[in-house]
């Protein structure tokens, strides 16, 4: 909610909430573990996975926060693929841009407003194809699928 309602720091809402995300992902997955113990051959192995207690508490959290300021965080994010798709991958290889313009949406997931951040997403879409601003067709075609998937 501090990040959200953070209205100085707009700019960097969307770095911000994805360095938390992050943050929180490694921590719920690597510290708060249910271990089950199975059998492989007669051998016994304990077998890890992340607590999916956590995992919903931690999506709930991010729901939550995402509520702070409606509309802004879609907005936000919007704008932020819309300066990675100008931008493109700059020095990242295919497969690091890729995985980072999916955090990013994953971002998207968490908010309510979708309507918003649709409307963002396709008006700076229209004006990078029409313009040729666009760093690269095959990525924008790779982020209009996944937006329909997540839908």
């Amino acid at each position: 909610m501090d990040i959200v309602g953070d209205a100085e720091n707009d700019d960097g809402m969307v770095d911000r909430l994805l360095n938390l995300r992050h943050l929180v992902i490694n921590t719920t997955d690597q510290a708060f573990l249910n271990v089950s113990t199975s059998a492989v051959n007669s051998t016994s192995s304990h077998l890890k996975r992340p607590d999916k207690m956590f995992q919903n508490a931690m999506r709930s959290a991010f729901a939550t926060g995402f509520k702070a300021r409606h509309s802004k965080p879609a907005e936000m994010i919007a704008r932020y693929l819309d300066k990675a798709m100008r931008k493109g991958q700059e020095e990242r290889s295919d497969t690091d841009f890729d995985t980072a313009l999916t955090n990013v949406l994953e971002l998207y997931r968490f908010s309510e407003d979708k309507d918003v951040f649709r409307t963002f997403y396709h008006r700076s879409l229209a004006k990078r194809l029409l313009l040729g601003k666009s760093a690269s067709n095959d990525f924008e075609i790779s982020m209009l699928k996944k937006m329909k998937e997540s839908e």
